[in-house]
């Protein structure tokens, strides 16, 4: 027997957390974020947050560099994903940013663009076409692929 307070299965009131349930599938942020340790990890994460970006933005100019777009658009790439990643993303273990190869495979396909301006408008109608794309198979959880 189930104690008076304990939803039967089947009942509308055990089914009212499913929508939370689909949305935190889908924003893990919302899961982990009130169960966060900030007294013991918020200065630690912070630290490590600012190393990361001081490594990225030497790193970033590289790989802009590397596209033949203007450099600016460098740490533009390497500030958003991550910011995204961390409402979106599901292990605390991946890196997201640009990459070198990804970088030369990027400047090859612009290279047929004439001016910097028109590679850089280019560059950022290929990767957003590229986000989306990810993101659209990562809802439909595609990730075997």
């Amino acid at each position: 027997m189930s104690e008076k307070n304990e939803p039967l299965m089947g009942t509308p009131t055990a089914k009212r957390g499913g929508w939370r349930k689909t949305l935190e599938r889908y924003v893990p942020i919302l899961e982990w974020l009130p169960n966060y340790p900030w007294s013991e990890s918020l200065m630690p994460d912070i630290a490590g947050s600012m190393t990361l970006g001081f490594v990225l933005i030497g790193q970033s100019l590289a790989h802009a560099h590397l596209c033949k777009v203007e450099l600016i658009n460098g740490p533009y790439s390497c500030m958003l994903p991550p910011i995204i990643y961390a409402f979106f993303g599901t292990s605390v273990h991946a890196s997201v940013g640009t990459g070198g190869l990804v970088s030369l495979l990027t400047g090859e396909v612009l290279d047929g663009f004439g001016s910097l301006q028109e590679r850089t408008h280019a560059c950022c109608i290929l990767t957003l076409l590229v986000g989306l794309l990810l993101a659209l198979m990562g809802v439909c959880q595609m990730a075997f692929l």
